[in-house]
């Protein structure tokens, strides 16, 4: 089994509960990216400009968004359908994701955080502003490894259960 068959099984399972995940979590950590960025302002109107030097950012935090509300919904299709229990492995590689697709020092609030400890924080702040870009690149690499590492399970299960029993659909 392929691993995209494994997407194709979580959607076609209840497509209403996970389009719909995926949709909320995206539509959240969207607004989140873009807040942080600076793009999206909610006061004294909705106001929302992509300047032509933040258009690369503002594409890496939307394939993020989106990824990360397809790493969402696959997480609960795999506890909710599989004898996967709560491991290290699974939780750090999910955190692992997660925490790189929210980069402290891709927004302004890391620099409120990084300059907070004087000379070093300057020093890290320097480092990591140059290297914006390539953390981003880097983020979404995770997030595309992790959804790639969590459709393997769901596949792996899925094709094992399905050797056991013709109409025991992937354990459901």
């Amino acid at each position: 089994m392929s691993r995209l068959k494994a997407l194709k099984i979580m959607i076609d399972s209840n497509p209403i509960i996970y389009v719909g995940i995926i949709f909320f979590v995206f539509i959240i950590f969207w607004i989140l990216f873009n807040l942080f960025d600076e793009l999206l302002y909610f006061s004294p109107i909705i106001y929302f400009y992509i300047p032509p030097d933040a258009l690369t950012g503002f594409i890496f935090a939307t394939i993020s968004a989106f990824l990360l509300g397809l790493l969402v919904a696959l997480n609960i299709f795999l506890f909710k359908y599989s004898r996967v229990k709560l491991d290290r492995k699974f939780v750090s590689g999910s955190f692992l994701a997660l925490l790189s697709s929210m980069c402290a020092s891709c927004s302004s609030i890391g620099f409120l955080i990084i300059s907070i400890f004087g000379t070093a924080g300057m020093i890290a702040t320097t480092l990591l502003s140059n290297y914006q870009t390539h953390l981003r690149i880097l983020s979404v690499l995770v997030l595309i490894w992790a959804v790639y590492a969590i459709c393997g399970r769901i596949a792996k299960g899925c094709s094992v259960n399905e050797e056991k029993s013709a109409t025991n659909k992937c354990g459901h």
